[in-house]
């Protein structure tokens, strides 16, 4: 089989000869190739080429790769699942290298070996195992509460998107504000974190407007003539204490 071939389509011009690139065994180099005639044999095809340079004529066999099935085990967020997939014989993986699989980019996270042991890198024939994470998109997992009412729900999303506790977050037509962010070490009330970072998301809905209102009122109730729940129980320690302190600069 001729190394490196790369050949021109059907109804494609011929004049770029340069397009059609293939080992010359007589040049022995990759040089431009003229295609004098092609034929099917089985799967694949054999090509009878001219050398652009030295006018050698030659025979380029193409043949299908044989094929194996592979065992891959996919994870997309908190979600896993494992099948079978048909790859080239002769297929190489690598730890970190990416590949394309049902519309998705995955990274593979590890090979594992009939021996139950990992490597680095294996062959197709020669792995059982190939574990591989979703890297274009993750799920990220959602809590929402109501009152005493709770329930989960999960969305798919950029890994770089942000979310920020206390900002609003509009999800099947609702508004909730984001309470808590958790990730694998914790929980924070506070800050901003990046979704590969995120393990769940916790929301509560906003307060309406009289709510909103209700609290304005308690944070601001020690100004004079507002009024807030407990201001009665305030104003009459207010007016104990200046009693108390009243009495203390008389004894003075």
């Amino acid at each position: 089989m001729g190394r490196g071939a790369c050949f021109m389509g059907e109804g494609e011009e011929v004049d770029e000869v340069h397009d059609n690139v293939a080992f010359c065994p007589t040049c022995e180099q990759e040089i431009g190739h003229i295609i004098l005639r092609t034929k099917e044999r089985g799967k694949g095809l054999d090509h009878l080429v001219q050398c652009a340079v030295c006018n050698g004529i030659h025979t380029i066999e193409l043949r299908p790769t044989k094929a194996t099935d592979v065992r891959f085990t996919l994870s997309e967020g908190g979600d896993s699942r494992q099948m079978v997939i048909e790859v080239d014989i002769d297929e190489q993986f690598t730890i970190g290298e990416e590949f394309e699989y049902d519309d998705a980019v995955w990274e593979i996270t590890r090979l594992e070996m009939p021996n139950a042991t990992s490597s680095k890198q294996a062959s197709a024939n020669g792995v059982k195992m190939v574990w591989a994470t979703r890297r274009d998109l993750i799920m990220v997992r959602l809590t929402f509460t109501d009152g005493e009412y709770s329930f989960s729900d999960r969305i798919i999303c950029e890994p770089n998107q942000q979310f920020k506790c206390g900002s609003i977050f509009v999800h099947n037509g609702e508004r909730w504000r984001i309470r808590a962010l958790h990730s694998g070490r914790g929980r924070t009330l506070h800050g901003s974190m990046k979704a590969q970072t995120i393990r769940r998301i916790f929301l509560h809905l906003p307060p309406n407007i009289e709510e909103a209102k209700e609290k304005r009122i308690r944070e601001r109730g020690r100004w004079r003539g507002q009024e807030f729940q407990g201001r009665e129980d305030h104003q009459q320690k207010v007016r104990e204490a200046n009693i108390r302190r009243q009495y203390r600069k008389k004894e003075e």
